[in-house]
């Protein structure tokens, strides 16, 4: 079974939380240049792949993810950078309708097989329902990504 889901981070001095974005009717206040920060879960056969140790930009998260998809749907492979946490996420096919799904660095290794299709299904939709709470709240869209995210599956 493959989950996943977008959790966003307020902090305010002493009280700090984790909220999910299906959740959310605002957006935590940001000062100046701040990043809104918060974290995907991706949980593939009760292993977390990713989770909220790996609070980040949440739309730059987003957006690597969304050219990940892509990047693998059109070479069954695909590795990226999250440079601030110096770790990399990749996807890789394995036969029958399998892709592995590996983060590694910074002394953590994180590799578990997931059902493709099953797979691609939560993290498009958890990635449409991240930009749509994103276009609702904040005004701004983002219709490349969106693509990225989208292309050749039903969501389009």
């Amino acid at each position: 079974m493959v989950t996943a889901g977008t959790v966003l981070w307020f902090g305010q001095e002493q009280k700090t939380r984790f909220v999910d974005i299906g959740q959310c009717d605002r957006l935590p206040r940001l000062k100046g240049s701040d990043d809104l920060l918060g974290a995907i879960e991706l949980e593939i056969d009760g292993v977390l792949v990713l989770d909220r140790d790996l609070i980040d930009n949440i739309i730059g998260m987003w957006i690597i993810v969304a050219r990940m998809i892509d990047d693998y749907c059109r070479r069954t492979e695909a590795k990226s950078a999250i440079p601030t946490q110096e770790i990399y996420l990749a996807l890789k096919s394995l036969p029958r309708g399998r892709v592995l799904v590996s983060v590694e660095g910074g002394g953590d290794r994180r590799a578990v097989a997931a059902d493709e299709e099953e797979l691609l299904f939560a993290l498009r939709f958890a990635g449409n329902e991240f930009f749509d709470k994103m276009e609702e709240l904040a005004g701004r869209y983002w219709p490349e990504e969106r693509a990225r995210l989208n292309a050749g599956s039903e969501f389009q």
